[in-house]
């Protein structure tokens, strides 16, 4: 089997601490492919400015594909080869938050193009069930395979140590900050309703100062000293950082995916979500879910306590080779 996986440019800087969550996407796939077939990776959409995104393009529509089994668009992009042959497309598709929330918005034409280029696969891969639900309500009407995406081998492999080295308890959270659909502002007023003293929310992740939620955001933690801005956290740091959570809070509106989560729970530290929050099941079936208050410390610590082991294990499903053999078995069907 001869496969074209096709990124954008920025998905393979070397720069790792510049990666988004699809980048890393990239990688894994690559690196997890390249030994088990004849894979070649085409990172060919370059968005450094209005000429290179109109020919990264124009080079999408026009290249030859015909050579290739597979074509695997690794996201959503403007993508209309015209010149593939037999080759099957595949598009992975993280989310559709592009529709739904202002950070995440391209324009009304480009909406129509990424639109467009999902439904024209002749395979989509859904990284959750939540993603495939979306999907299905296009009304695309072709193959739709869930293949979650996984967890790098070190959250596994490194060994944690869960004993608390003081009697301050930490909540935390990783992630955009003054993203909108994060909802870090609902969790702050959440998290304030707590009377203890001895307890601290971190919040981990990068952000636009200037932005109205970061202000907020900023307003909240200087009259509660107990909310401390952290800043990015670096992907060498990060199991560091999981590892002094005695719980990790996710006051996400919706998640395509919800990689956090599961890579708080592969290091056995308990996810509190709220349980009006659209995540997929897989991933936020063992999370604590909250309405309009917290339980106890008492059973958050004691829930850390009891199932530290469980939500490591249940995490094993999301190997990032179980994740390479889903997609290798879908590529041969296809191809059949």
């Amino acid at each position: 089997m001869k496969l074209l996986l096709i990124s954008s440019k920025n998905d393979v800087i070397e720069d790792i601490s510049k990666v988004t969550g699809v980048g890393r996407y990239v990688r894994e796939i690559y690196e997890g492919l390249k030994g088990e077939n004849d894979v070649s990776l085409y990172p060919l959409f370059d968005y450094s400015s209005n000429l290179s995104s109109f020919v990264s393009v124009g080079k999408g529509i026009i290249r030859n594909y015909s050579d290739y089994d597979i074509i695997h668009l690794l996201s959503p992009k403007p993508f209309f080869p015209i010149r593939r042959g037999k080759a099957k497309w595949v598009t992975t598709v993280h989310d559709l938050f592009f529709l739904r929330y202002k950070e995440s918005k391209p324009s009304p034409l480009m909406q129509k193009v990424y639109l467009k280029s999902i439904l024209s696969s002749d395979a989509v891969i859904a990284v959750s069930s939540i993603v495939k639900e979306d999907i299905e309500k296009l009304s695309y009407n072709k193959r739709i395979f869930v293949v979650n995406p996984g967890v790098e081998e070190k959250f596994f492999t490194t060994p944690s140590h869960k004993t608390r080295k003081s009697d301050v308890i930490r909540f935390g959270y990783i992630g955009r900050l003054d993203a909108e659909r994060k909802d870090i502002i609902r969790g702050i007023k959440m998290f304030r309703k707590i009377r203890e003293r001895k307890i601290i929310f971190e919040l981990w992740g990068s952000y636009d100062p200037n932005s109205e939620i970061f202000k907020e955001i900023k307003k909240e933690s200087k009259e509660d000293p107990r909310i401390r801005i952290m800043g990015p956290a670096l992907d060498e740091k990060l199991i560091e950082i999981y590892d002094t959570f005695d719980a990790f809070f996710f006051p996400t509106k919706e998640e395509g995916f919800g990689l956090p989560i599961v890579e708080a729970q592969t290091r056995g530290v308990p996810v509190i979500v709220f349980n009006d929050a659209r995540i997929p099941q897989e991933v936020c079936k063992d999370c604590i879910k909250i309405r309009n208050e917290f339980p106890s410390l008492e059973y958050i610590l004691s829930f850390s306590e009891k199932y530290c082991n469980r939500l490591k294990n249940n995490m094993t499903r999301f190997y990032w080779r179980n994740s390479i053999k889903s997609l290798i078995s879908i590529y041969n069907s296809l191809i059949i």
